[in-house]
């Protein structure tokens, strides 16, 4: 399993322990504190900002100062920063069950970054058993959103059919989105494109290209995804 670099969010602040992507590890959480759901209330801003800086200076004592009383009152962001303390044992005593419940709670308030690393935990049997149709649903609503990581799990579970129907060329098309997404760069979906490319004929490549172009419209990835599962003949 993969340290999955952040996808960008111009909405969202993001915090990456530098030390830690890309290295080899058990886990598939990203190290970052992030949220598209913006606060209002100035207090609570604060809390975020200083948390956000005590990630940053490795301080995790302080960031789970700061950190907690947000979560506990109901903030996305908060909620999923926990999930990331628990689930690294930063600042607190490493629980996986309780990193997948904070994610849990964030991930259904839309938080597309605790819904991605709640999927990963899912898919690769991280503090509990490996189940694949719960990965492909909290991949699906991150992926929804953009998430570039998202995007390439979830192809990967409709390539080999792991917890949703096989679909290559679902696959083709989520990949292709994902590294259309990701900008330039080597990504994992793109090496993912050129392996299934070898085992798709020409008509379904065409067939996923077709379909790329539609979840590229502008504001089209979510209705445009749904309505290819709702119509597909398998």
């Amino acid at each position: 399993m993969k340290w999955h670099m952040p996808h960008q969010d111009k909405t969202a602040m993001k915090m990456i322990d530098a030390s830690l992507l890309r290295a080899a590890c058990k886990t598939a959480v990203r190290l970052l504190l992030c949220s598209s759901l913006a606060l209002t209330v100035q207090p609570a801003q604060a809390g975020f900002d200083e948390a956000a800086a005590a990630f940053a200076a490795g301080d995790y004592a302080k960031a789970l100062q700061e950190t907690r009383p947000l979560a506990e009152s109901g903030d996305a962001r908060g909620e999923y920063a926990m999930g990331v303390l628990y689930e690294n044992g930063y600042g607190v005593t490493k629980d996986l069950k309780l990193a997948a419940a904070w994610y849990l709670k964030a991930a259904q308030q839309g938080n597309a970054d605790a819904q991605y690393n709640l999927g990963a935990m899912y898919e690769h049997g991280v503090g509990m058993a490996v189940n694949y149709p719960e990965a492909a649903r909290w991949y699906r609503p991150a992926a929804e959103m953009g998430d570039i990581d998202a995007l390439s799990n979830l192809g990967v579970l409709y390539q080999g059919g792991k917890g949703v129907p096989q679909d290559k060329i679902l696959a083709m098309a989520l990949y292709n989105v994902s590294v259309a997404y990701a900008g330039k760069g080597k990504t994992q979906a793109a090496q993912n494109r050129q392996v299934l490319a070898n085992q798709m004929s020409l008509d379904d490549v065409k067939k996923a290209l077709a379909l790329t172009e539609e979840l590229l419209k502008p504001g089209q990835l979510k209705p445009a995804l749904a309505a290819y599962l709702q119509e597909r003949p398998h």
